[in-house]
């Protein structure tokens, strides 16, 4: 460890991980920035303060989706719960980012996912093109139809918007429309309902 003494919450993230990934090398470089090497793949964590001084933002770069793959992302959500949270203060207003998406929102886009193969095979997700802590904007396929797929995740509700290029046909914008509506129900019913 270098003789580095890392930040609480950095350590008690790192400590998590750890916990999941069997034989993860830790490599701190300072007591904000940790480097996890899992073989050939790499997980880099820094802790930023915001202007206070006093709330921690963890920011997870893990570029092959290690987390995801352990299925650490619902423990990262809830680290203000538990046992460490009521001896570590500093975790009680701790955020974490990973891949630049707050914890929450990546969850949430997953169950989007989801809930839209649940609603049709003929969904196919293509990719992520713009990422912003609480909105994912994402290309989608239905059948042969392209289309753009904005996931917000905001306090009290989760938007799912479309988007299509102007030679989609309607009957098709009116389909995917109507299954956003729906995926967007199901999602604030899991994620949003009692808040």
């Amino acid at each position: 460890m270098n003789n580095i003494t890392p930040y609480p919450v950095l350590a008690y993230v790192v400590d998590l991980i750890k916990g999941a990934v069997a034989d993860i090398k830790i490599e701190y470089t300072a007591a904000d920035t940790v480097t996890l090497k899992d073989g050939n793949d790499t997980i880099h964590i820094e802790q930023r303060f915001d202007e206070t001084g006093k709330i921690a933002t963890i920011f997870i770069k893990d570029p092959k989706d290690i987390i995801f793959s352990e299925d650490l992302l619902p423990v990262l959500n809830d680290i203000q719960k538990g046992a460490a949270a009521k001896s570590t203060p500093e975790l009680q207003q701790a955020k974490v980012i990973i891949n630049d998406l707050y914890v929450e929102t990546d969850i949430i886009f997953q169950a989007v996912k989801d809930c839209f193969d649940e609603v049709s095979s003929s969904y196919e997700f293509g990719k992520t093109v713009e990422k912003e802590p609480n909105v994912t904007k994402n290309t989608y396929k239905f059948g042969s139809n392209f289309f753009g797929l904005t996931v917000i995740n905001e306090a009290d509700q989760i938007i799912v918007k479309t988007g299509f290029t102007a030679t989609t046909d309607d009957a098709v914008k009116k389909i995917i429309e109507n299954d956003a509506v729906k995926v967007q129900k199901a999602v604030n019913k899991m994620f949003k309902a009692g808040k």
